[in-house]
């Protein structure tokens, strides 16, 4: 249906597409697939804990720490919840519209306005404690400082979500700091003084503190700069972070137009003028991997005291992009519903086989 969907008027196009990923996500966390299996000789094993798979959700396709045990039964190589709060988010509303989106699938791309709806830290938490795990599908929690308050409360709600977090037993925490649907000086584009000094509390305060095996990654967008990553780069590991994620949505909506198809013209310049949002999908394969690949040789080149890791996010559709790189981990959103829209629950099953 969405190759249909996208010819219609642009209006009318994001008001069905938004309802209707609504109401399908819904559906979809309570789906109950027949278990799959995924070949063992695929599994990775990345800050001690093993993945069966060197691919996973990124953040952002389960909010509310709903649908482990979907993506868990499709043989998914791991699980991530969130991101969230510590106050619950509506989301962002307008037009009429309740969390804007816009498919291009003729172009492979999307559009998402969201703007971080989630019922907080401590509801997601206390769901993620209730989950039967499933061997070599580890659970990640995504984490985000709170916008418009005082930085001191935004810091405080952080160290309590990572609280409840640890508590719960996750095996992983992200630290979002790339959201482009929050317009605040939590989510620049640019490395500023205001992200350091969230580093520098978390590390101080949550990283410095842990009792356990508990890793903690950053999350960059895919439009920071190359030199800011590399500058980062060691300055995260001497932190005690275990690595980085790479990255998030697009907002470079000029250099990407290039990318849309004739046909999706007209609904990509509505979204994009309208809403804004991020970008998702096959636009970002060549941005993300260029980014990822300087930022692992960086590493390499560093022979860093401890693991630390670079996680690719953006731009992975299918086992073609993995392949080459299977002993590193990825997240993939746009590219998963895709393949789901192709392959249904056999989604992770057939990933496997494309990288064997």
């Amino acid at each position: 249906m969405r190759p249909t969907l996208a010819t219609l008027p642009p209006k009318v196009a994001v008001k069905i597409m938004s309802a209707g990923r609504r109401a399908f996500m819904r559906r979809f966390v309570a789906e109950t697939p027949k278990p799959l299996t995924i070949p063992t000789n695929l599994t990775v094993k990345i800050w001690d804990i093993s993945f069966r798979l060197p691919i996973l959700n990124a953040a952002g396709m389960f909010k509310n720490g709903e649908g482990y045990a979907v993506v868990a039964a499709q043989g998914a190589g791991g699980y991530v919840a969130g991101t969230t709060t510590f106050t619950a988010r509506e989301g962002n509303v307008r037009d009429g519209v309740k969390w804007p989106v816009a498919m291009y699938p003729l172009s492979g791309v999307a559009s998402n306005w969201l703007g971080l709806p989630n019922p907080g830290h401590a509801e997601v938490a206390k769901r993620l404690s209730t989950i039967s795990r499933v061997a070599g599908c580890p659970i990640g929690a995504s984490m985000s400082a709170d916008s418009g308050v005082e930085e001191t409360i935004s810091l405080d709600g952080l160290a309590q979500g990572f609280a409840m977090y640890d508590k719960a037993g996750v095996d992983f925490i992200e630290i979002n700091e790339s959201c482009p649907n929050v317009t605040d000086a939590h989510h620049g584009l640019q490395v500023d003084a205001g992200l350091i000094r969230r580093l520098e509390f978390i590390a101080q305060h949550l990283l410095h503190k842990r009792t356990r095996n508990l890793p903690v990654v950053v999350k960059l967008s895919t439009d920071v700069a190359a030199d800011q990553i590399l500058d980062l780069i060691p300055m995260l590991e001497t932190m005690g972070f275990d690595g980085m994620i790479l990255g998030n949505t697009s907002t470079n909506y000029g250099v990407h137009r290039a990318d849309i198809q004739p046909a999706e013209e007209g609904l990509y310049e509505y979204f994009t003028q309208t809403f804004g949002g991020g970008l998702s999908g096959s636009v970002l394969r060549g941005q993300s991997a260029e980014l990822v690949g300087a930022a692992r040789r960086c590493v390499a080149e560093l022979s860093l005291r401890k693991e630390f890791r670079i996680i690719q996010c953006g731009g992975i559709c299918g086992a073609e992009d993995v392949v080459g790189q299977a002993d590193e981990l990825h997240q993939w959103y746009s590219g998963y519903f895709d393949q789901f829209a192709r392959y249904g629950h056999r989604v992770y099953q057939e990933f496997a086989r494309g990288m064997a």
